[in-house]
């Protein structure tokens, strides 16, 4: 009998399902509307401090996709403990009505875009850091876009208990000593 091997694409999920990421709620709003859009991703990072820019990375076929990218800009929200309740309405399509239903979400009008509109980036308040951005390069590579934002604006509470993603489920990352 001969095993066969897995095709790459799952032992790569497998293997990214293991690989620990910062958690975050992405959040924009639709210029239309103003209605606030969102998702749950750990698909975030940081590109450089000389222009401050963080990456995200966006499935163009999520409910998000197309408001984020019309809007042109984005918020990272970070959490800690006791701010996991946030998670599933944004991981779990069958919760998107209750997205945004907690009495901590703000709207954000940075001075570079209050005269263009008065609509904001939602925001958590008392989130580690929620980190503004607005999109300055797109790459668009198999199903997904590459986002890259340069930081307009930063709110943090101070607190460096970040949660993170791993294994499957939500994680504290620890220093080792």
């Amino acid at each position: 009998m001969t095993e066969t091997t897995p095709p790459l694409d799952a032992r790569l999920k497998r293997v990214l399902r293991f690989m620990p990421a910062p958690l975050g709620i992405v959040t924009s709003f639709d210029p239309e509307s103003g209605d606030p859009v969102g998702l749950a991703m750990s698909a975030l990072m940081p590109v450089c401090l000389d222009p401050p820019a963080m990456a995200i990375c966006v499935n163009r076929s999520g409910s998000a996709h197309d408001a984020m990218m019309r809007a042109g800009r984005f918020c990272i929200n970070l959490l800690q403990a006791g701010q996991d309740g946030h998670v599933a309405p944004f991981a779990d399509p069958a919760a998107r009505g209750t997205r945004f239903k907690q009495d901590d979400w703000r709207q954000h009008v940075h001075h570079a875009h209050a005269k263009e509109s008065l609509r904001g980036v939602w925001y958590i308040d008392n989130a580690p850091a929620a980190i503004f951005c607005t999109i300055r390069e797109s790459v668009s590579f198999g199903t997904h876009d590459l986002l890259v934002g340069e930081v307009d604006d930063l709110i943090t509470s101070g607190s460096d208990d970040i949660l993170g993603w791993a294994n499957g489920s939500l994680y504290r990352p620890a220093p080792l000593s």
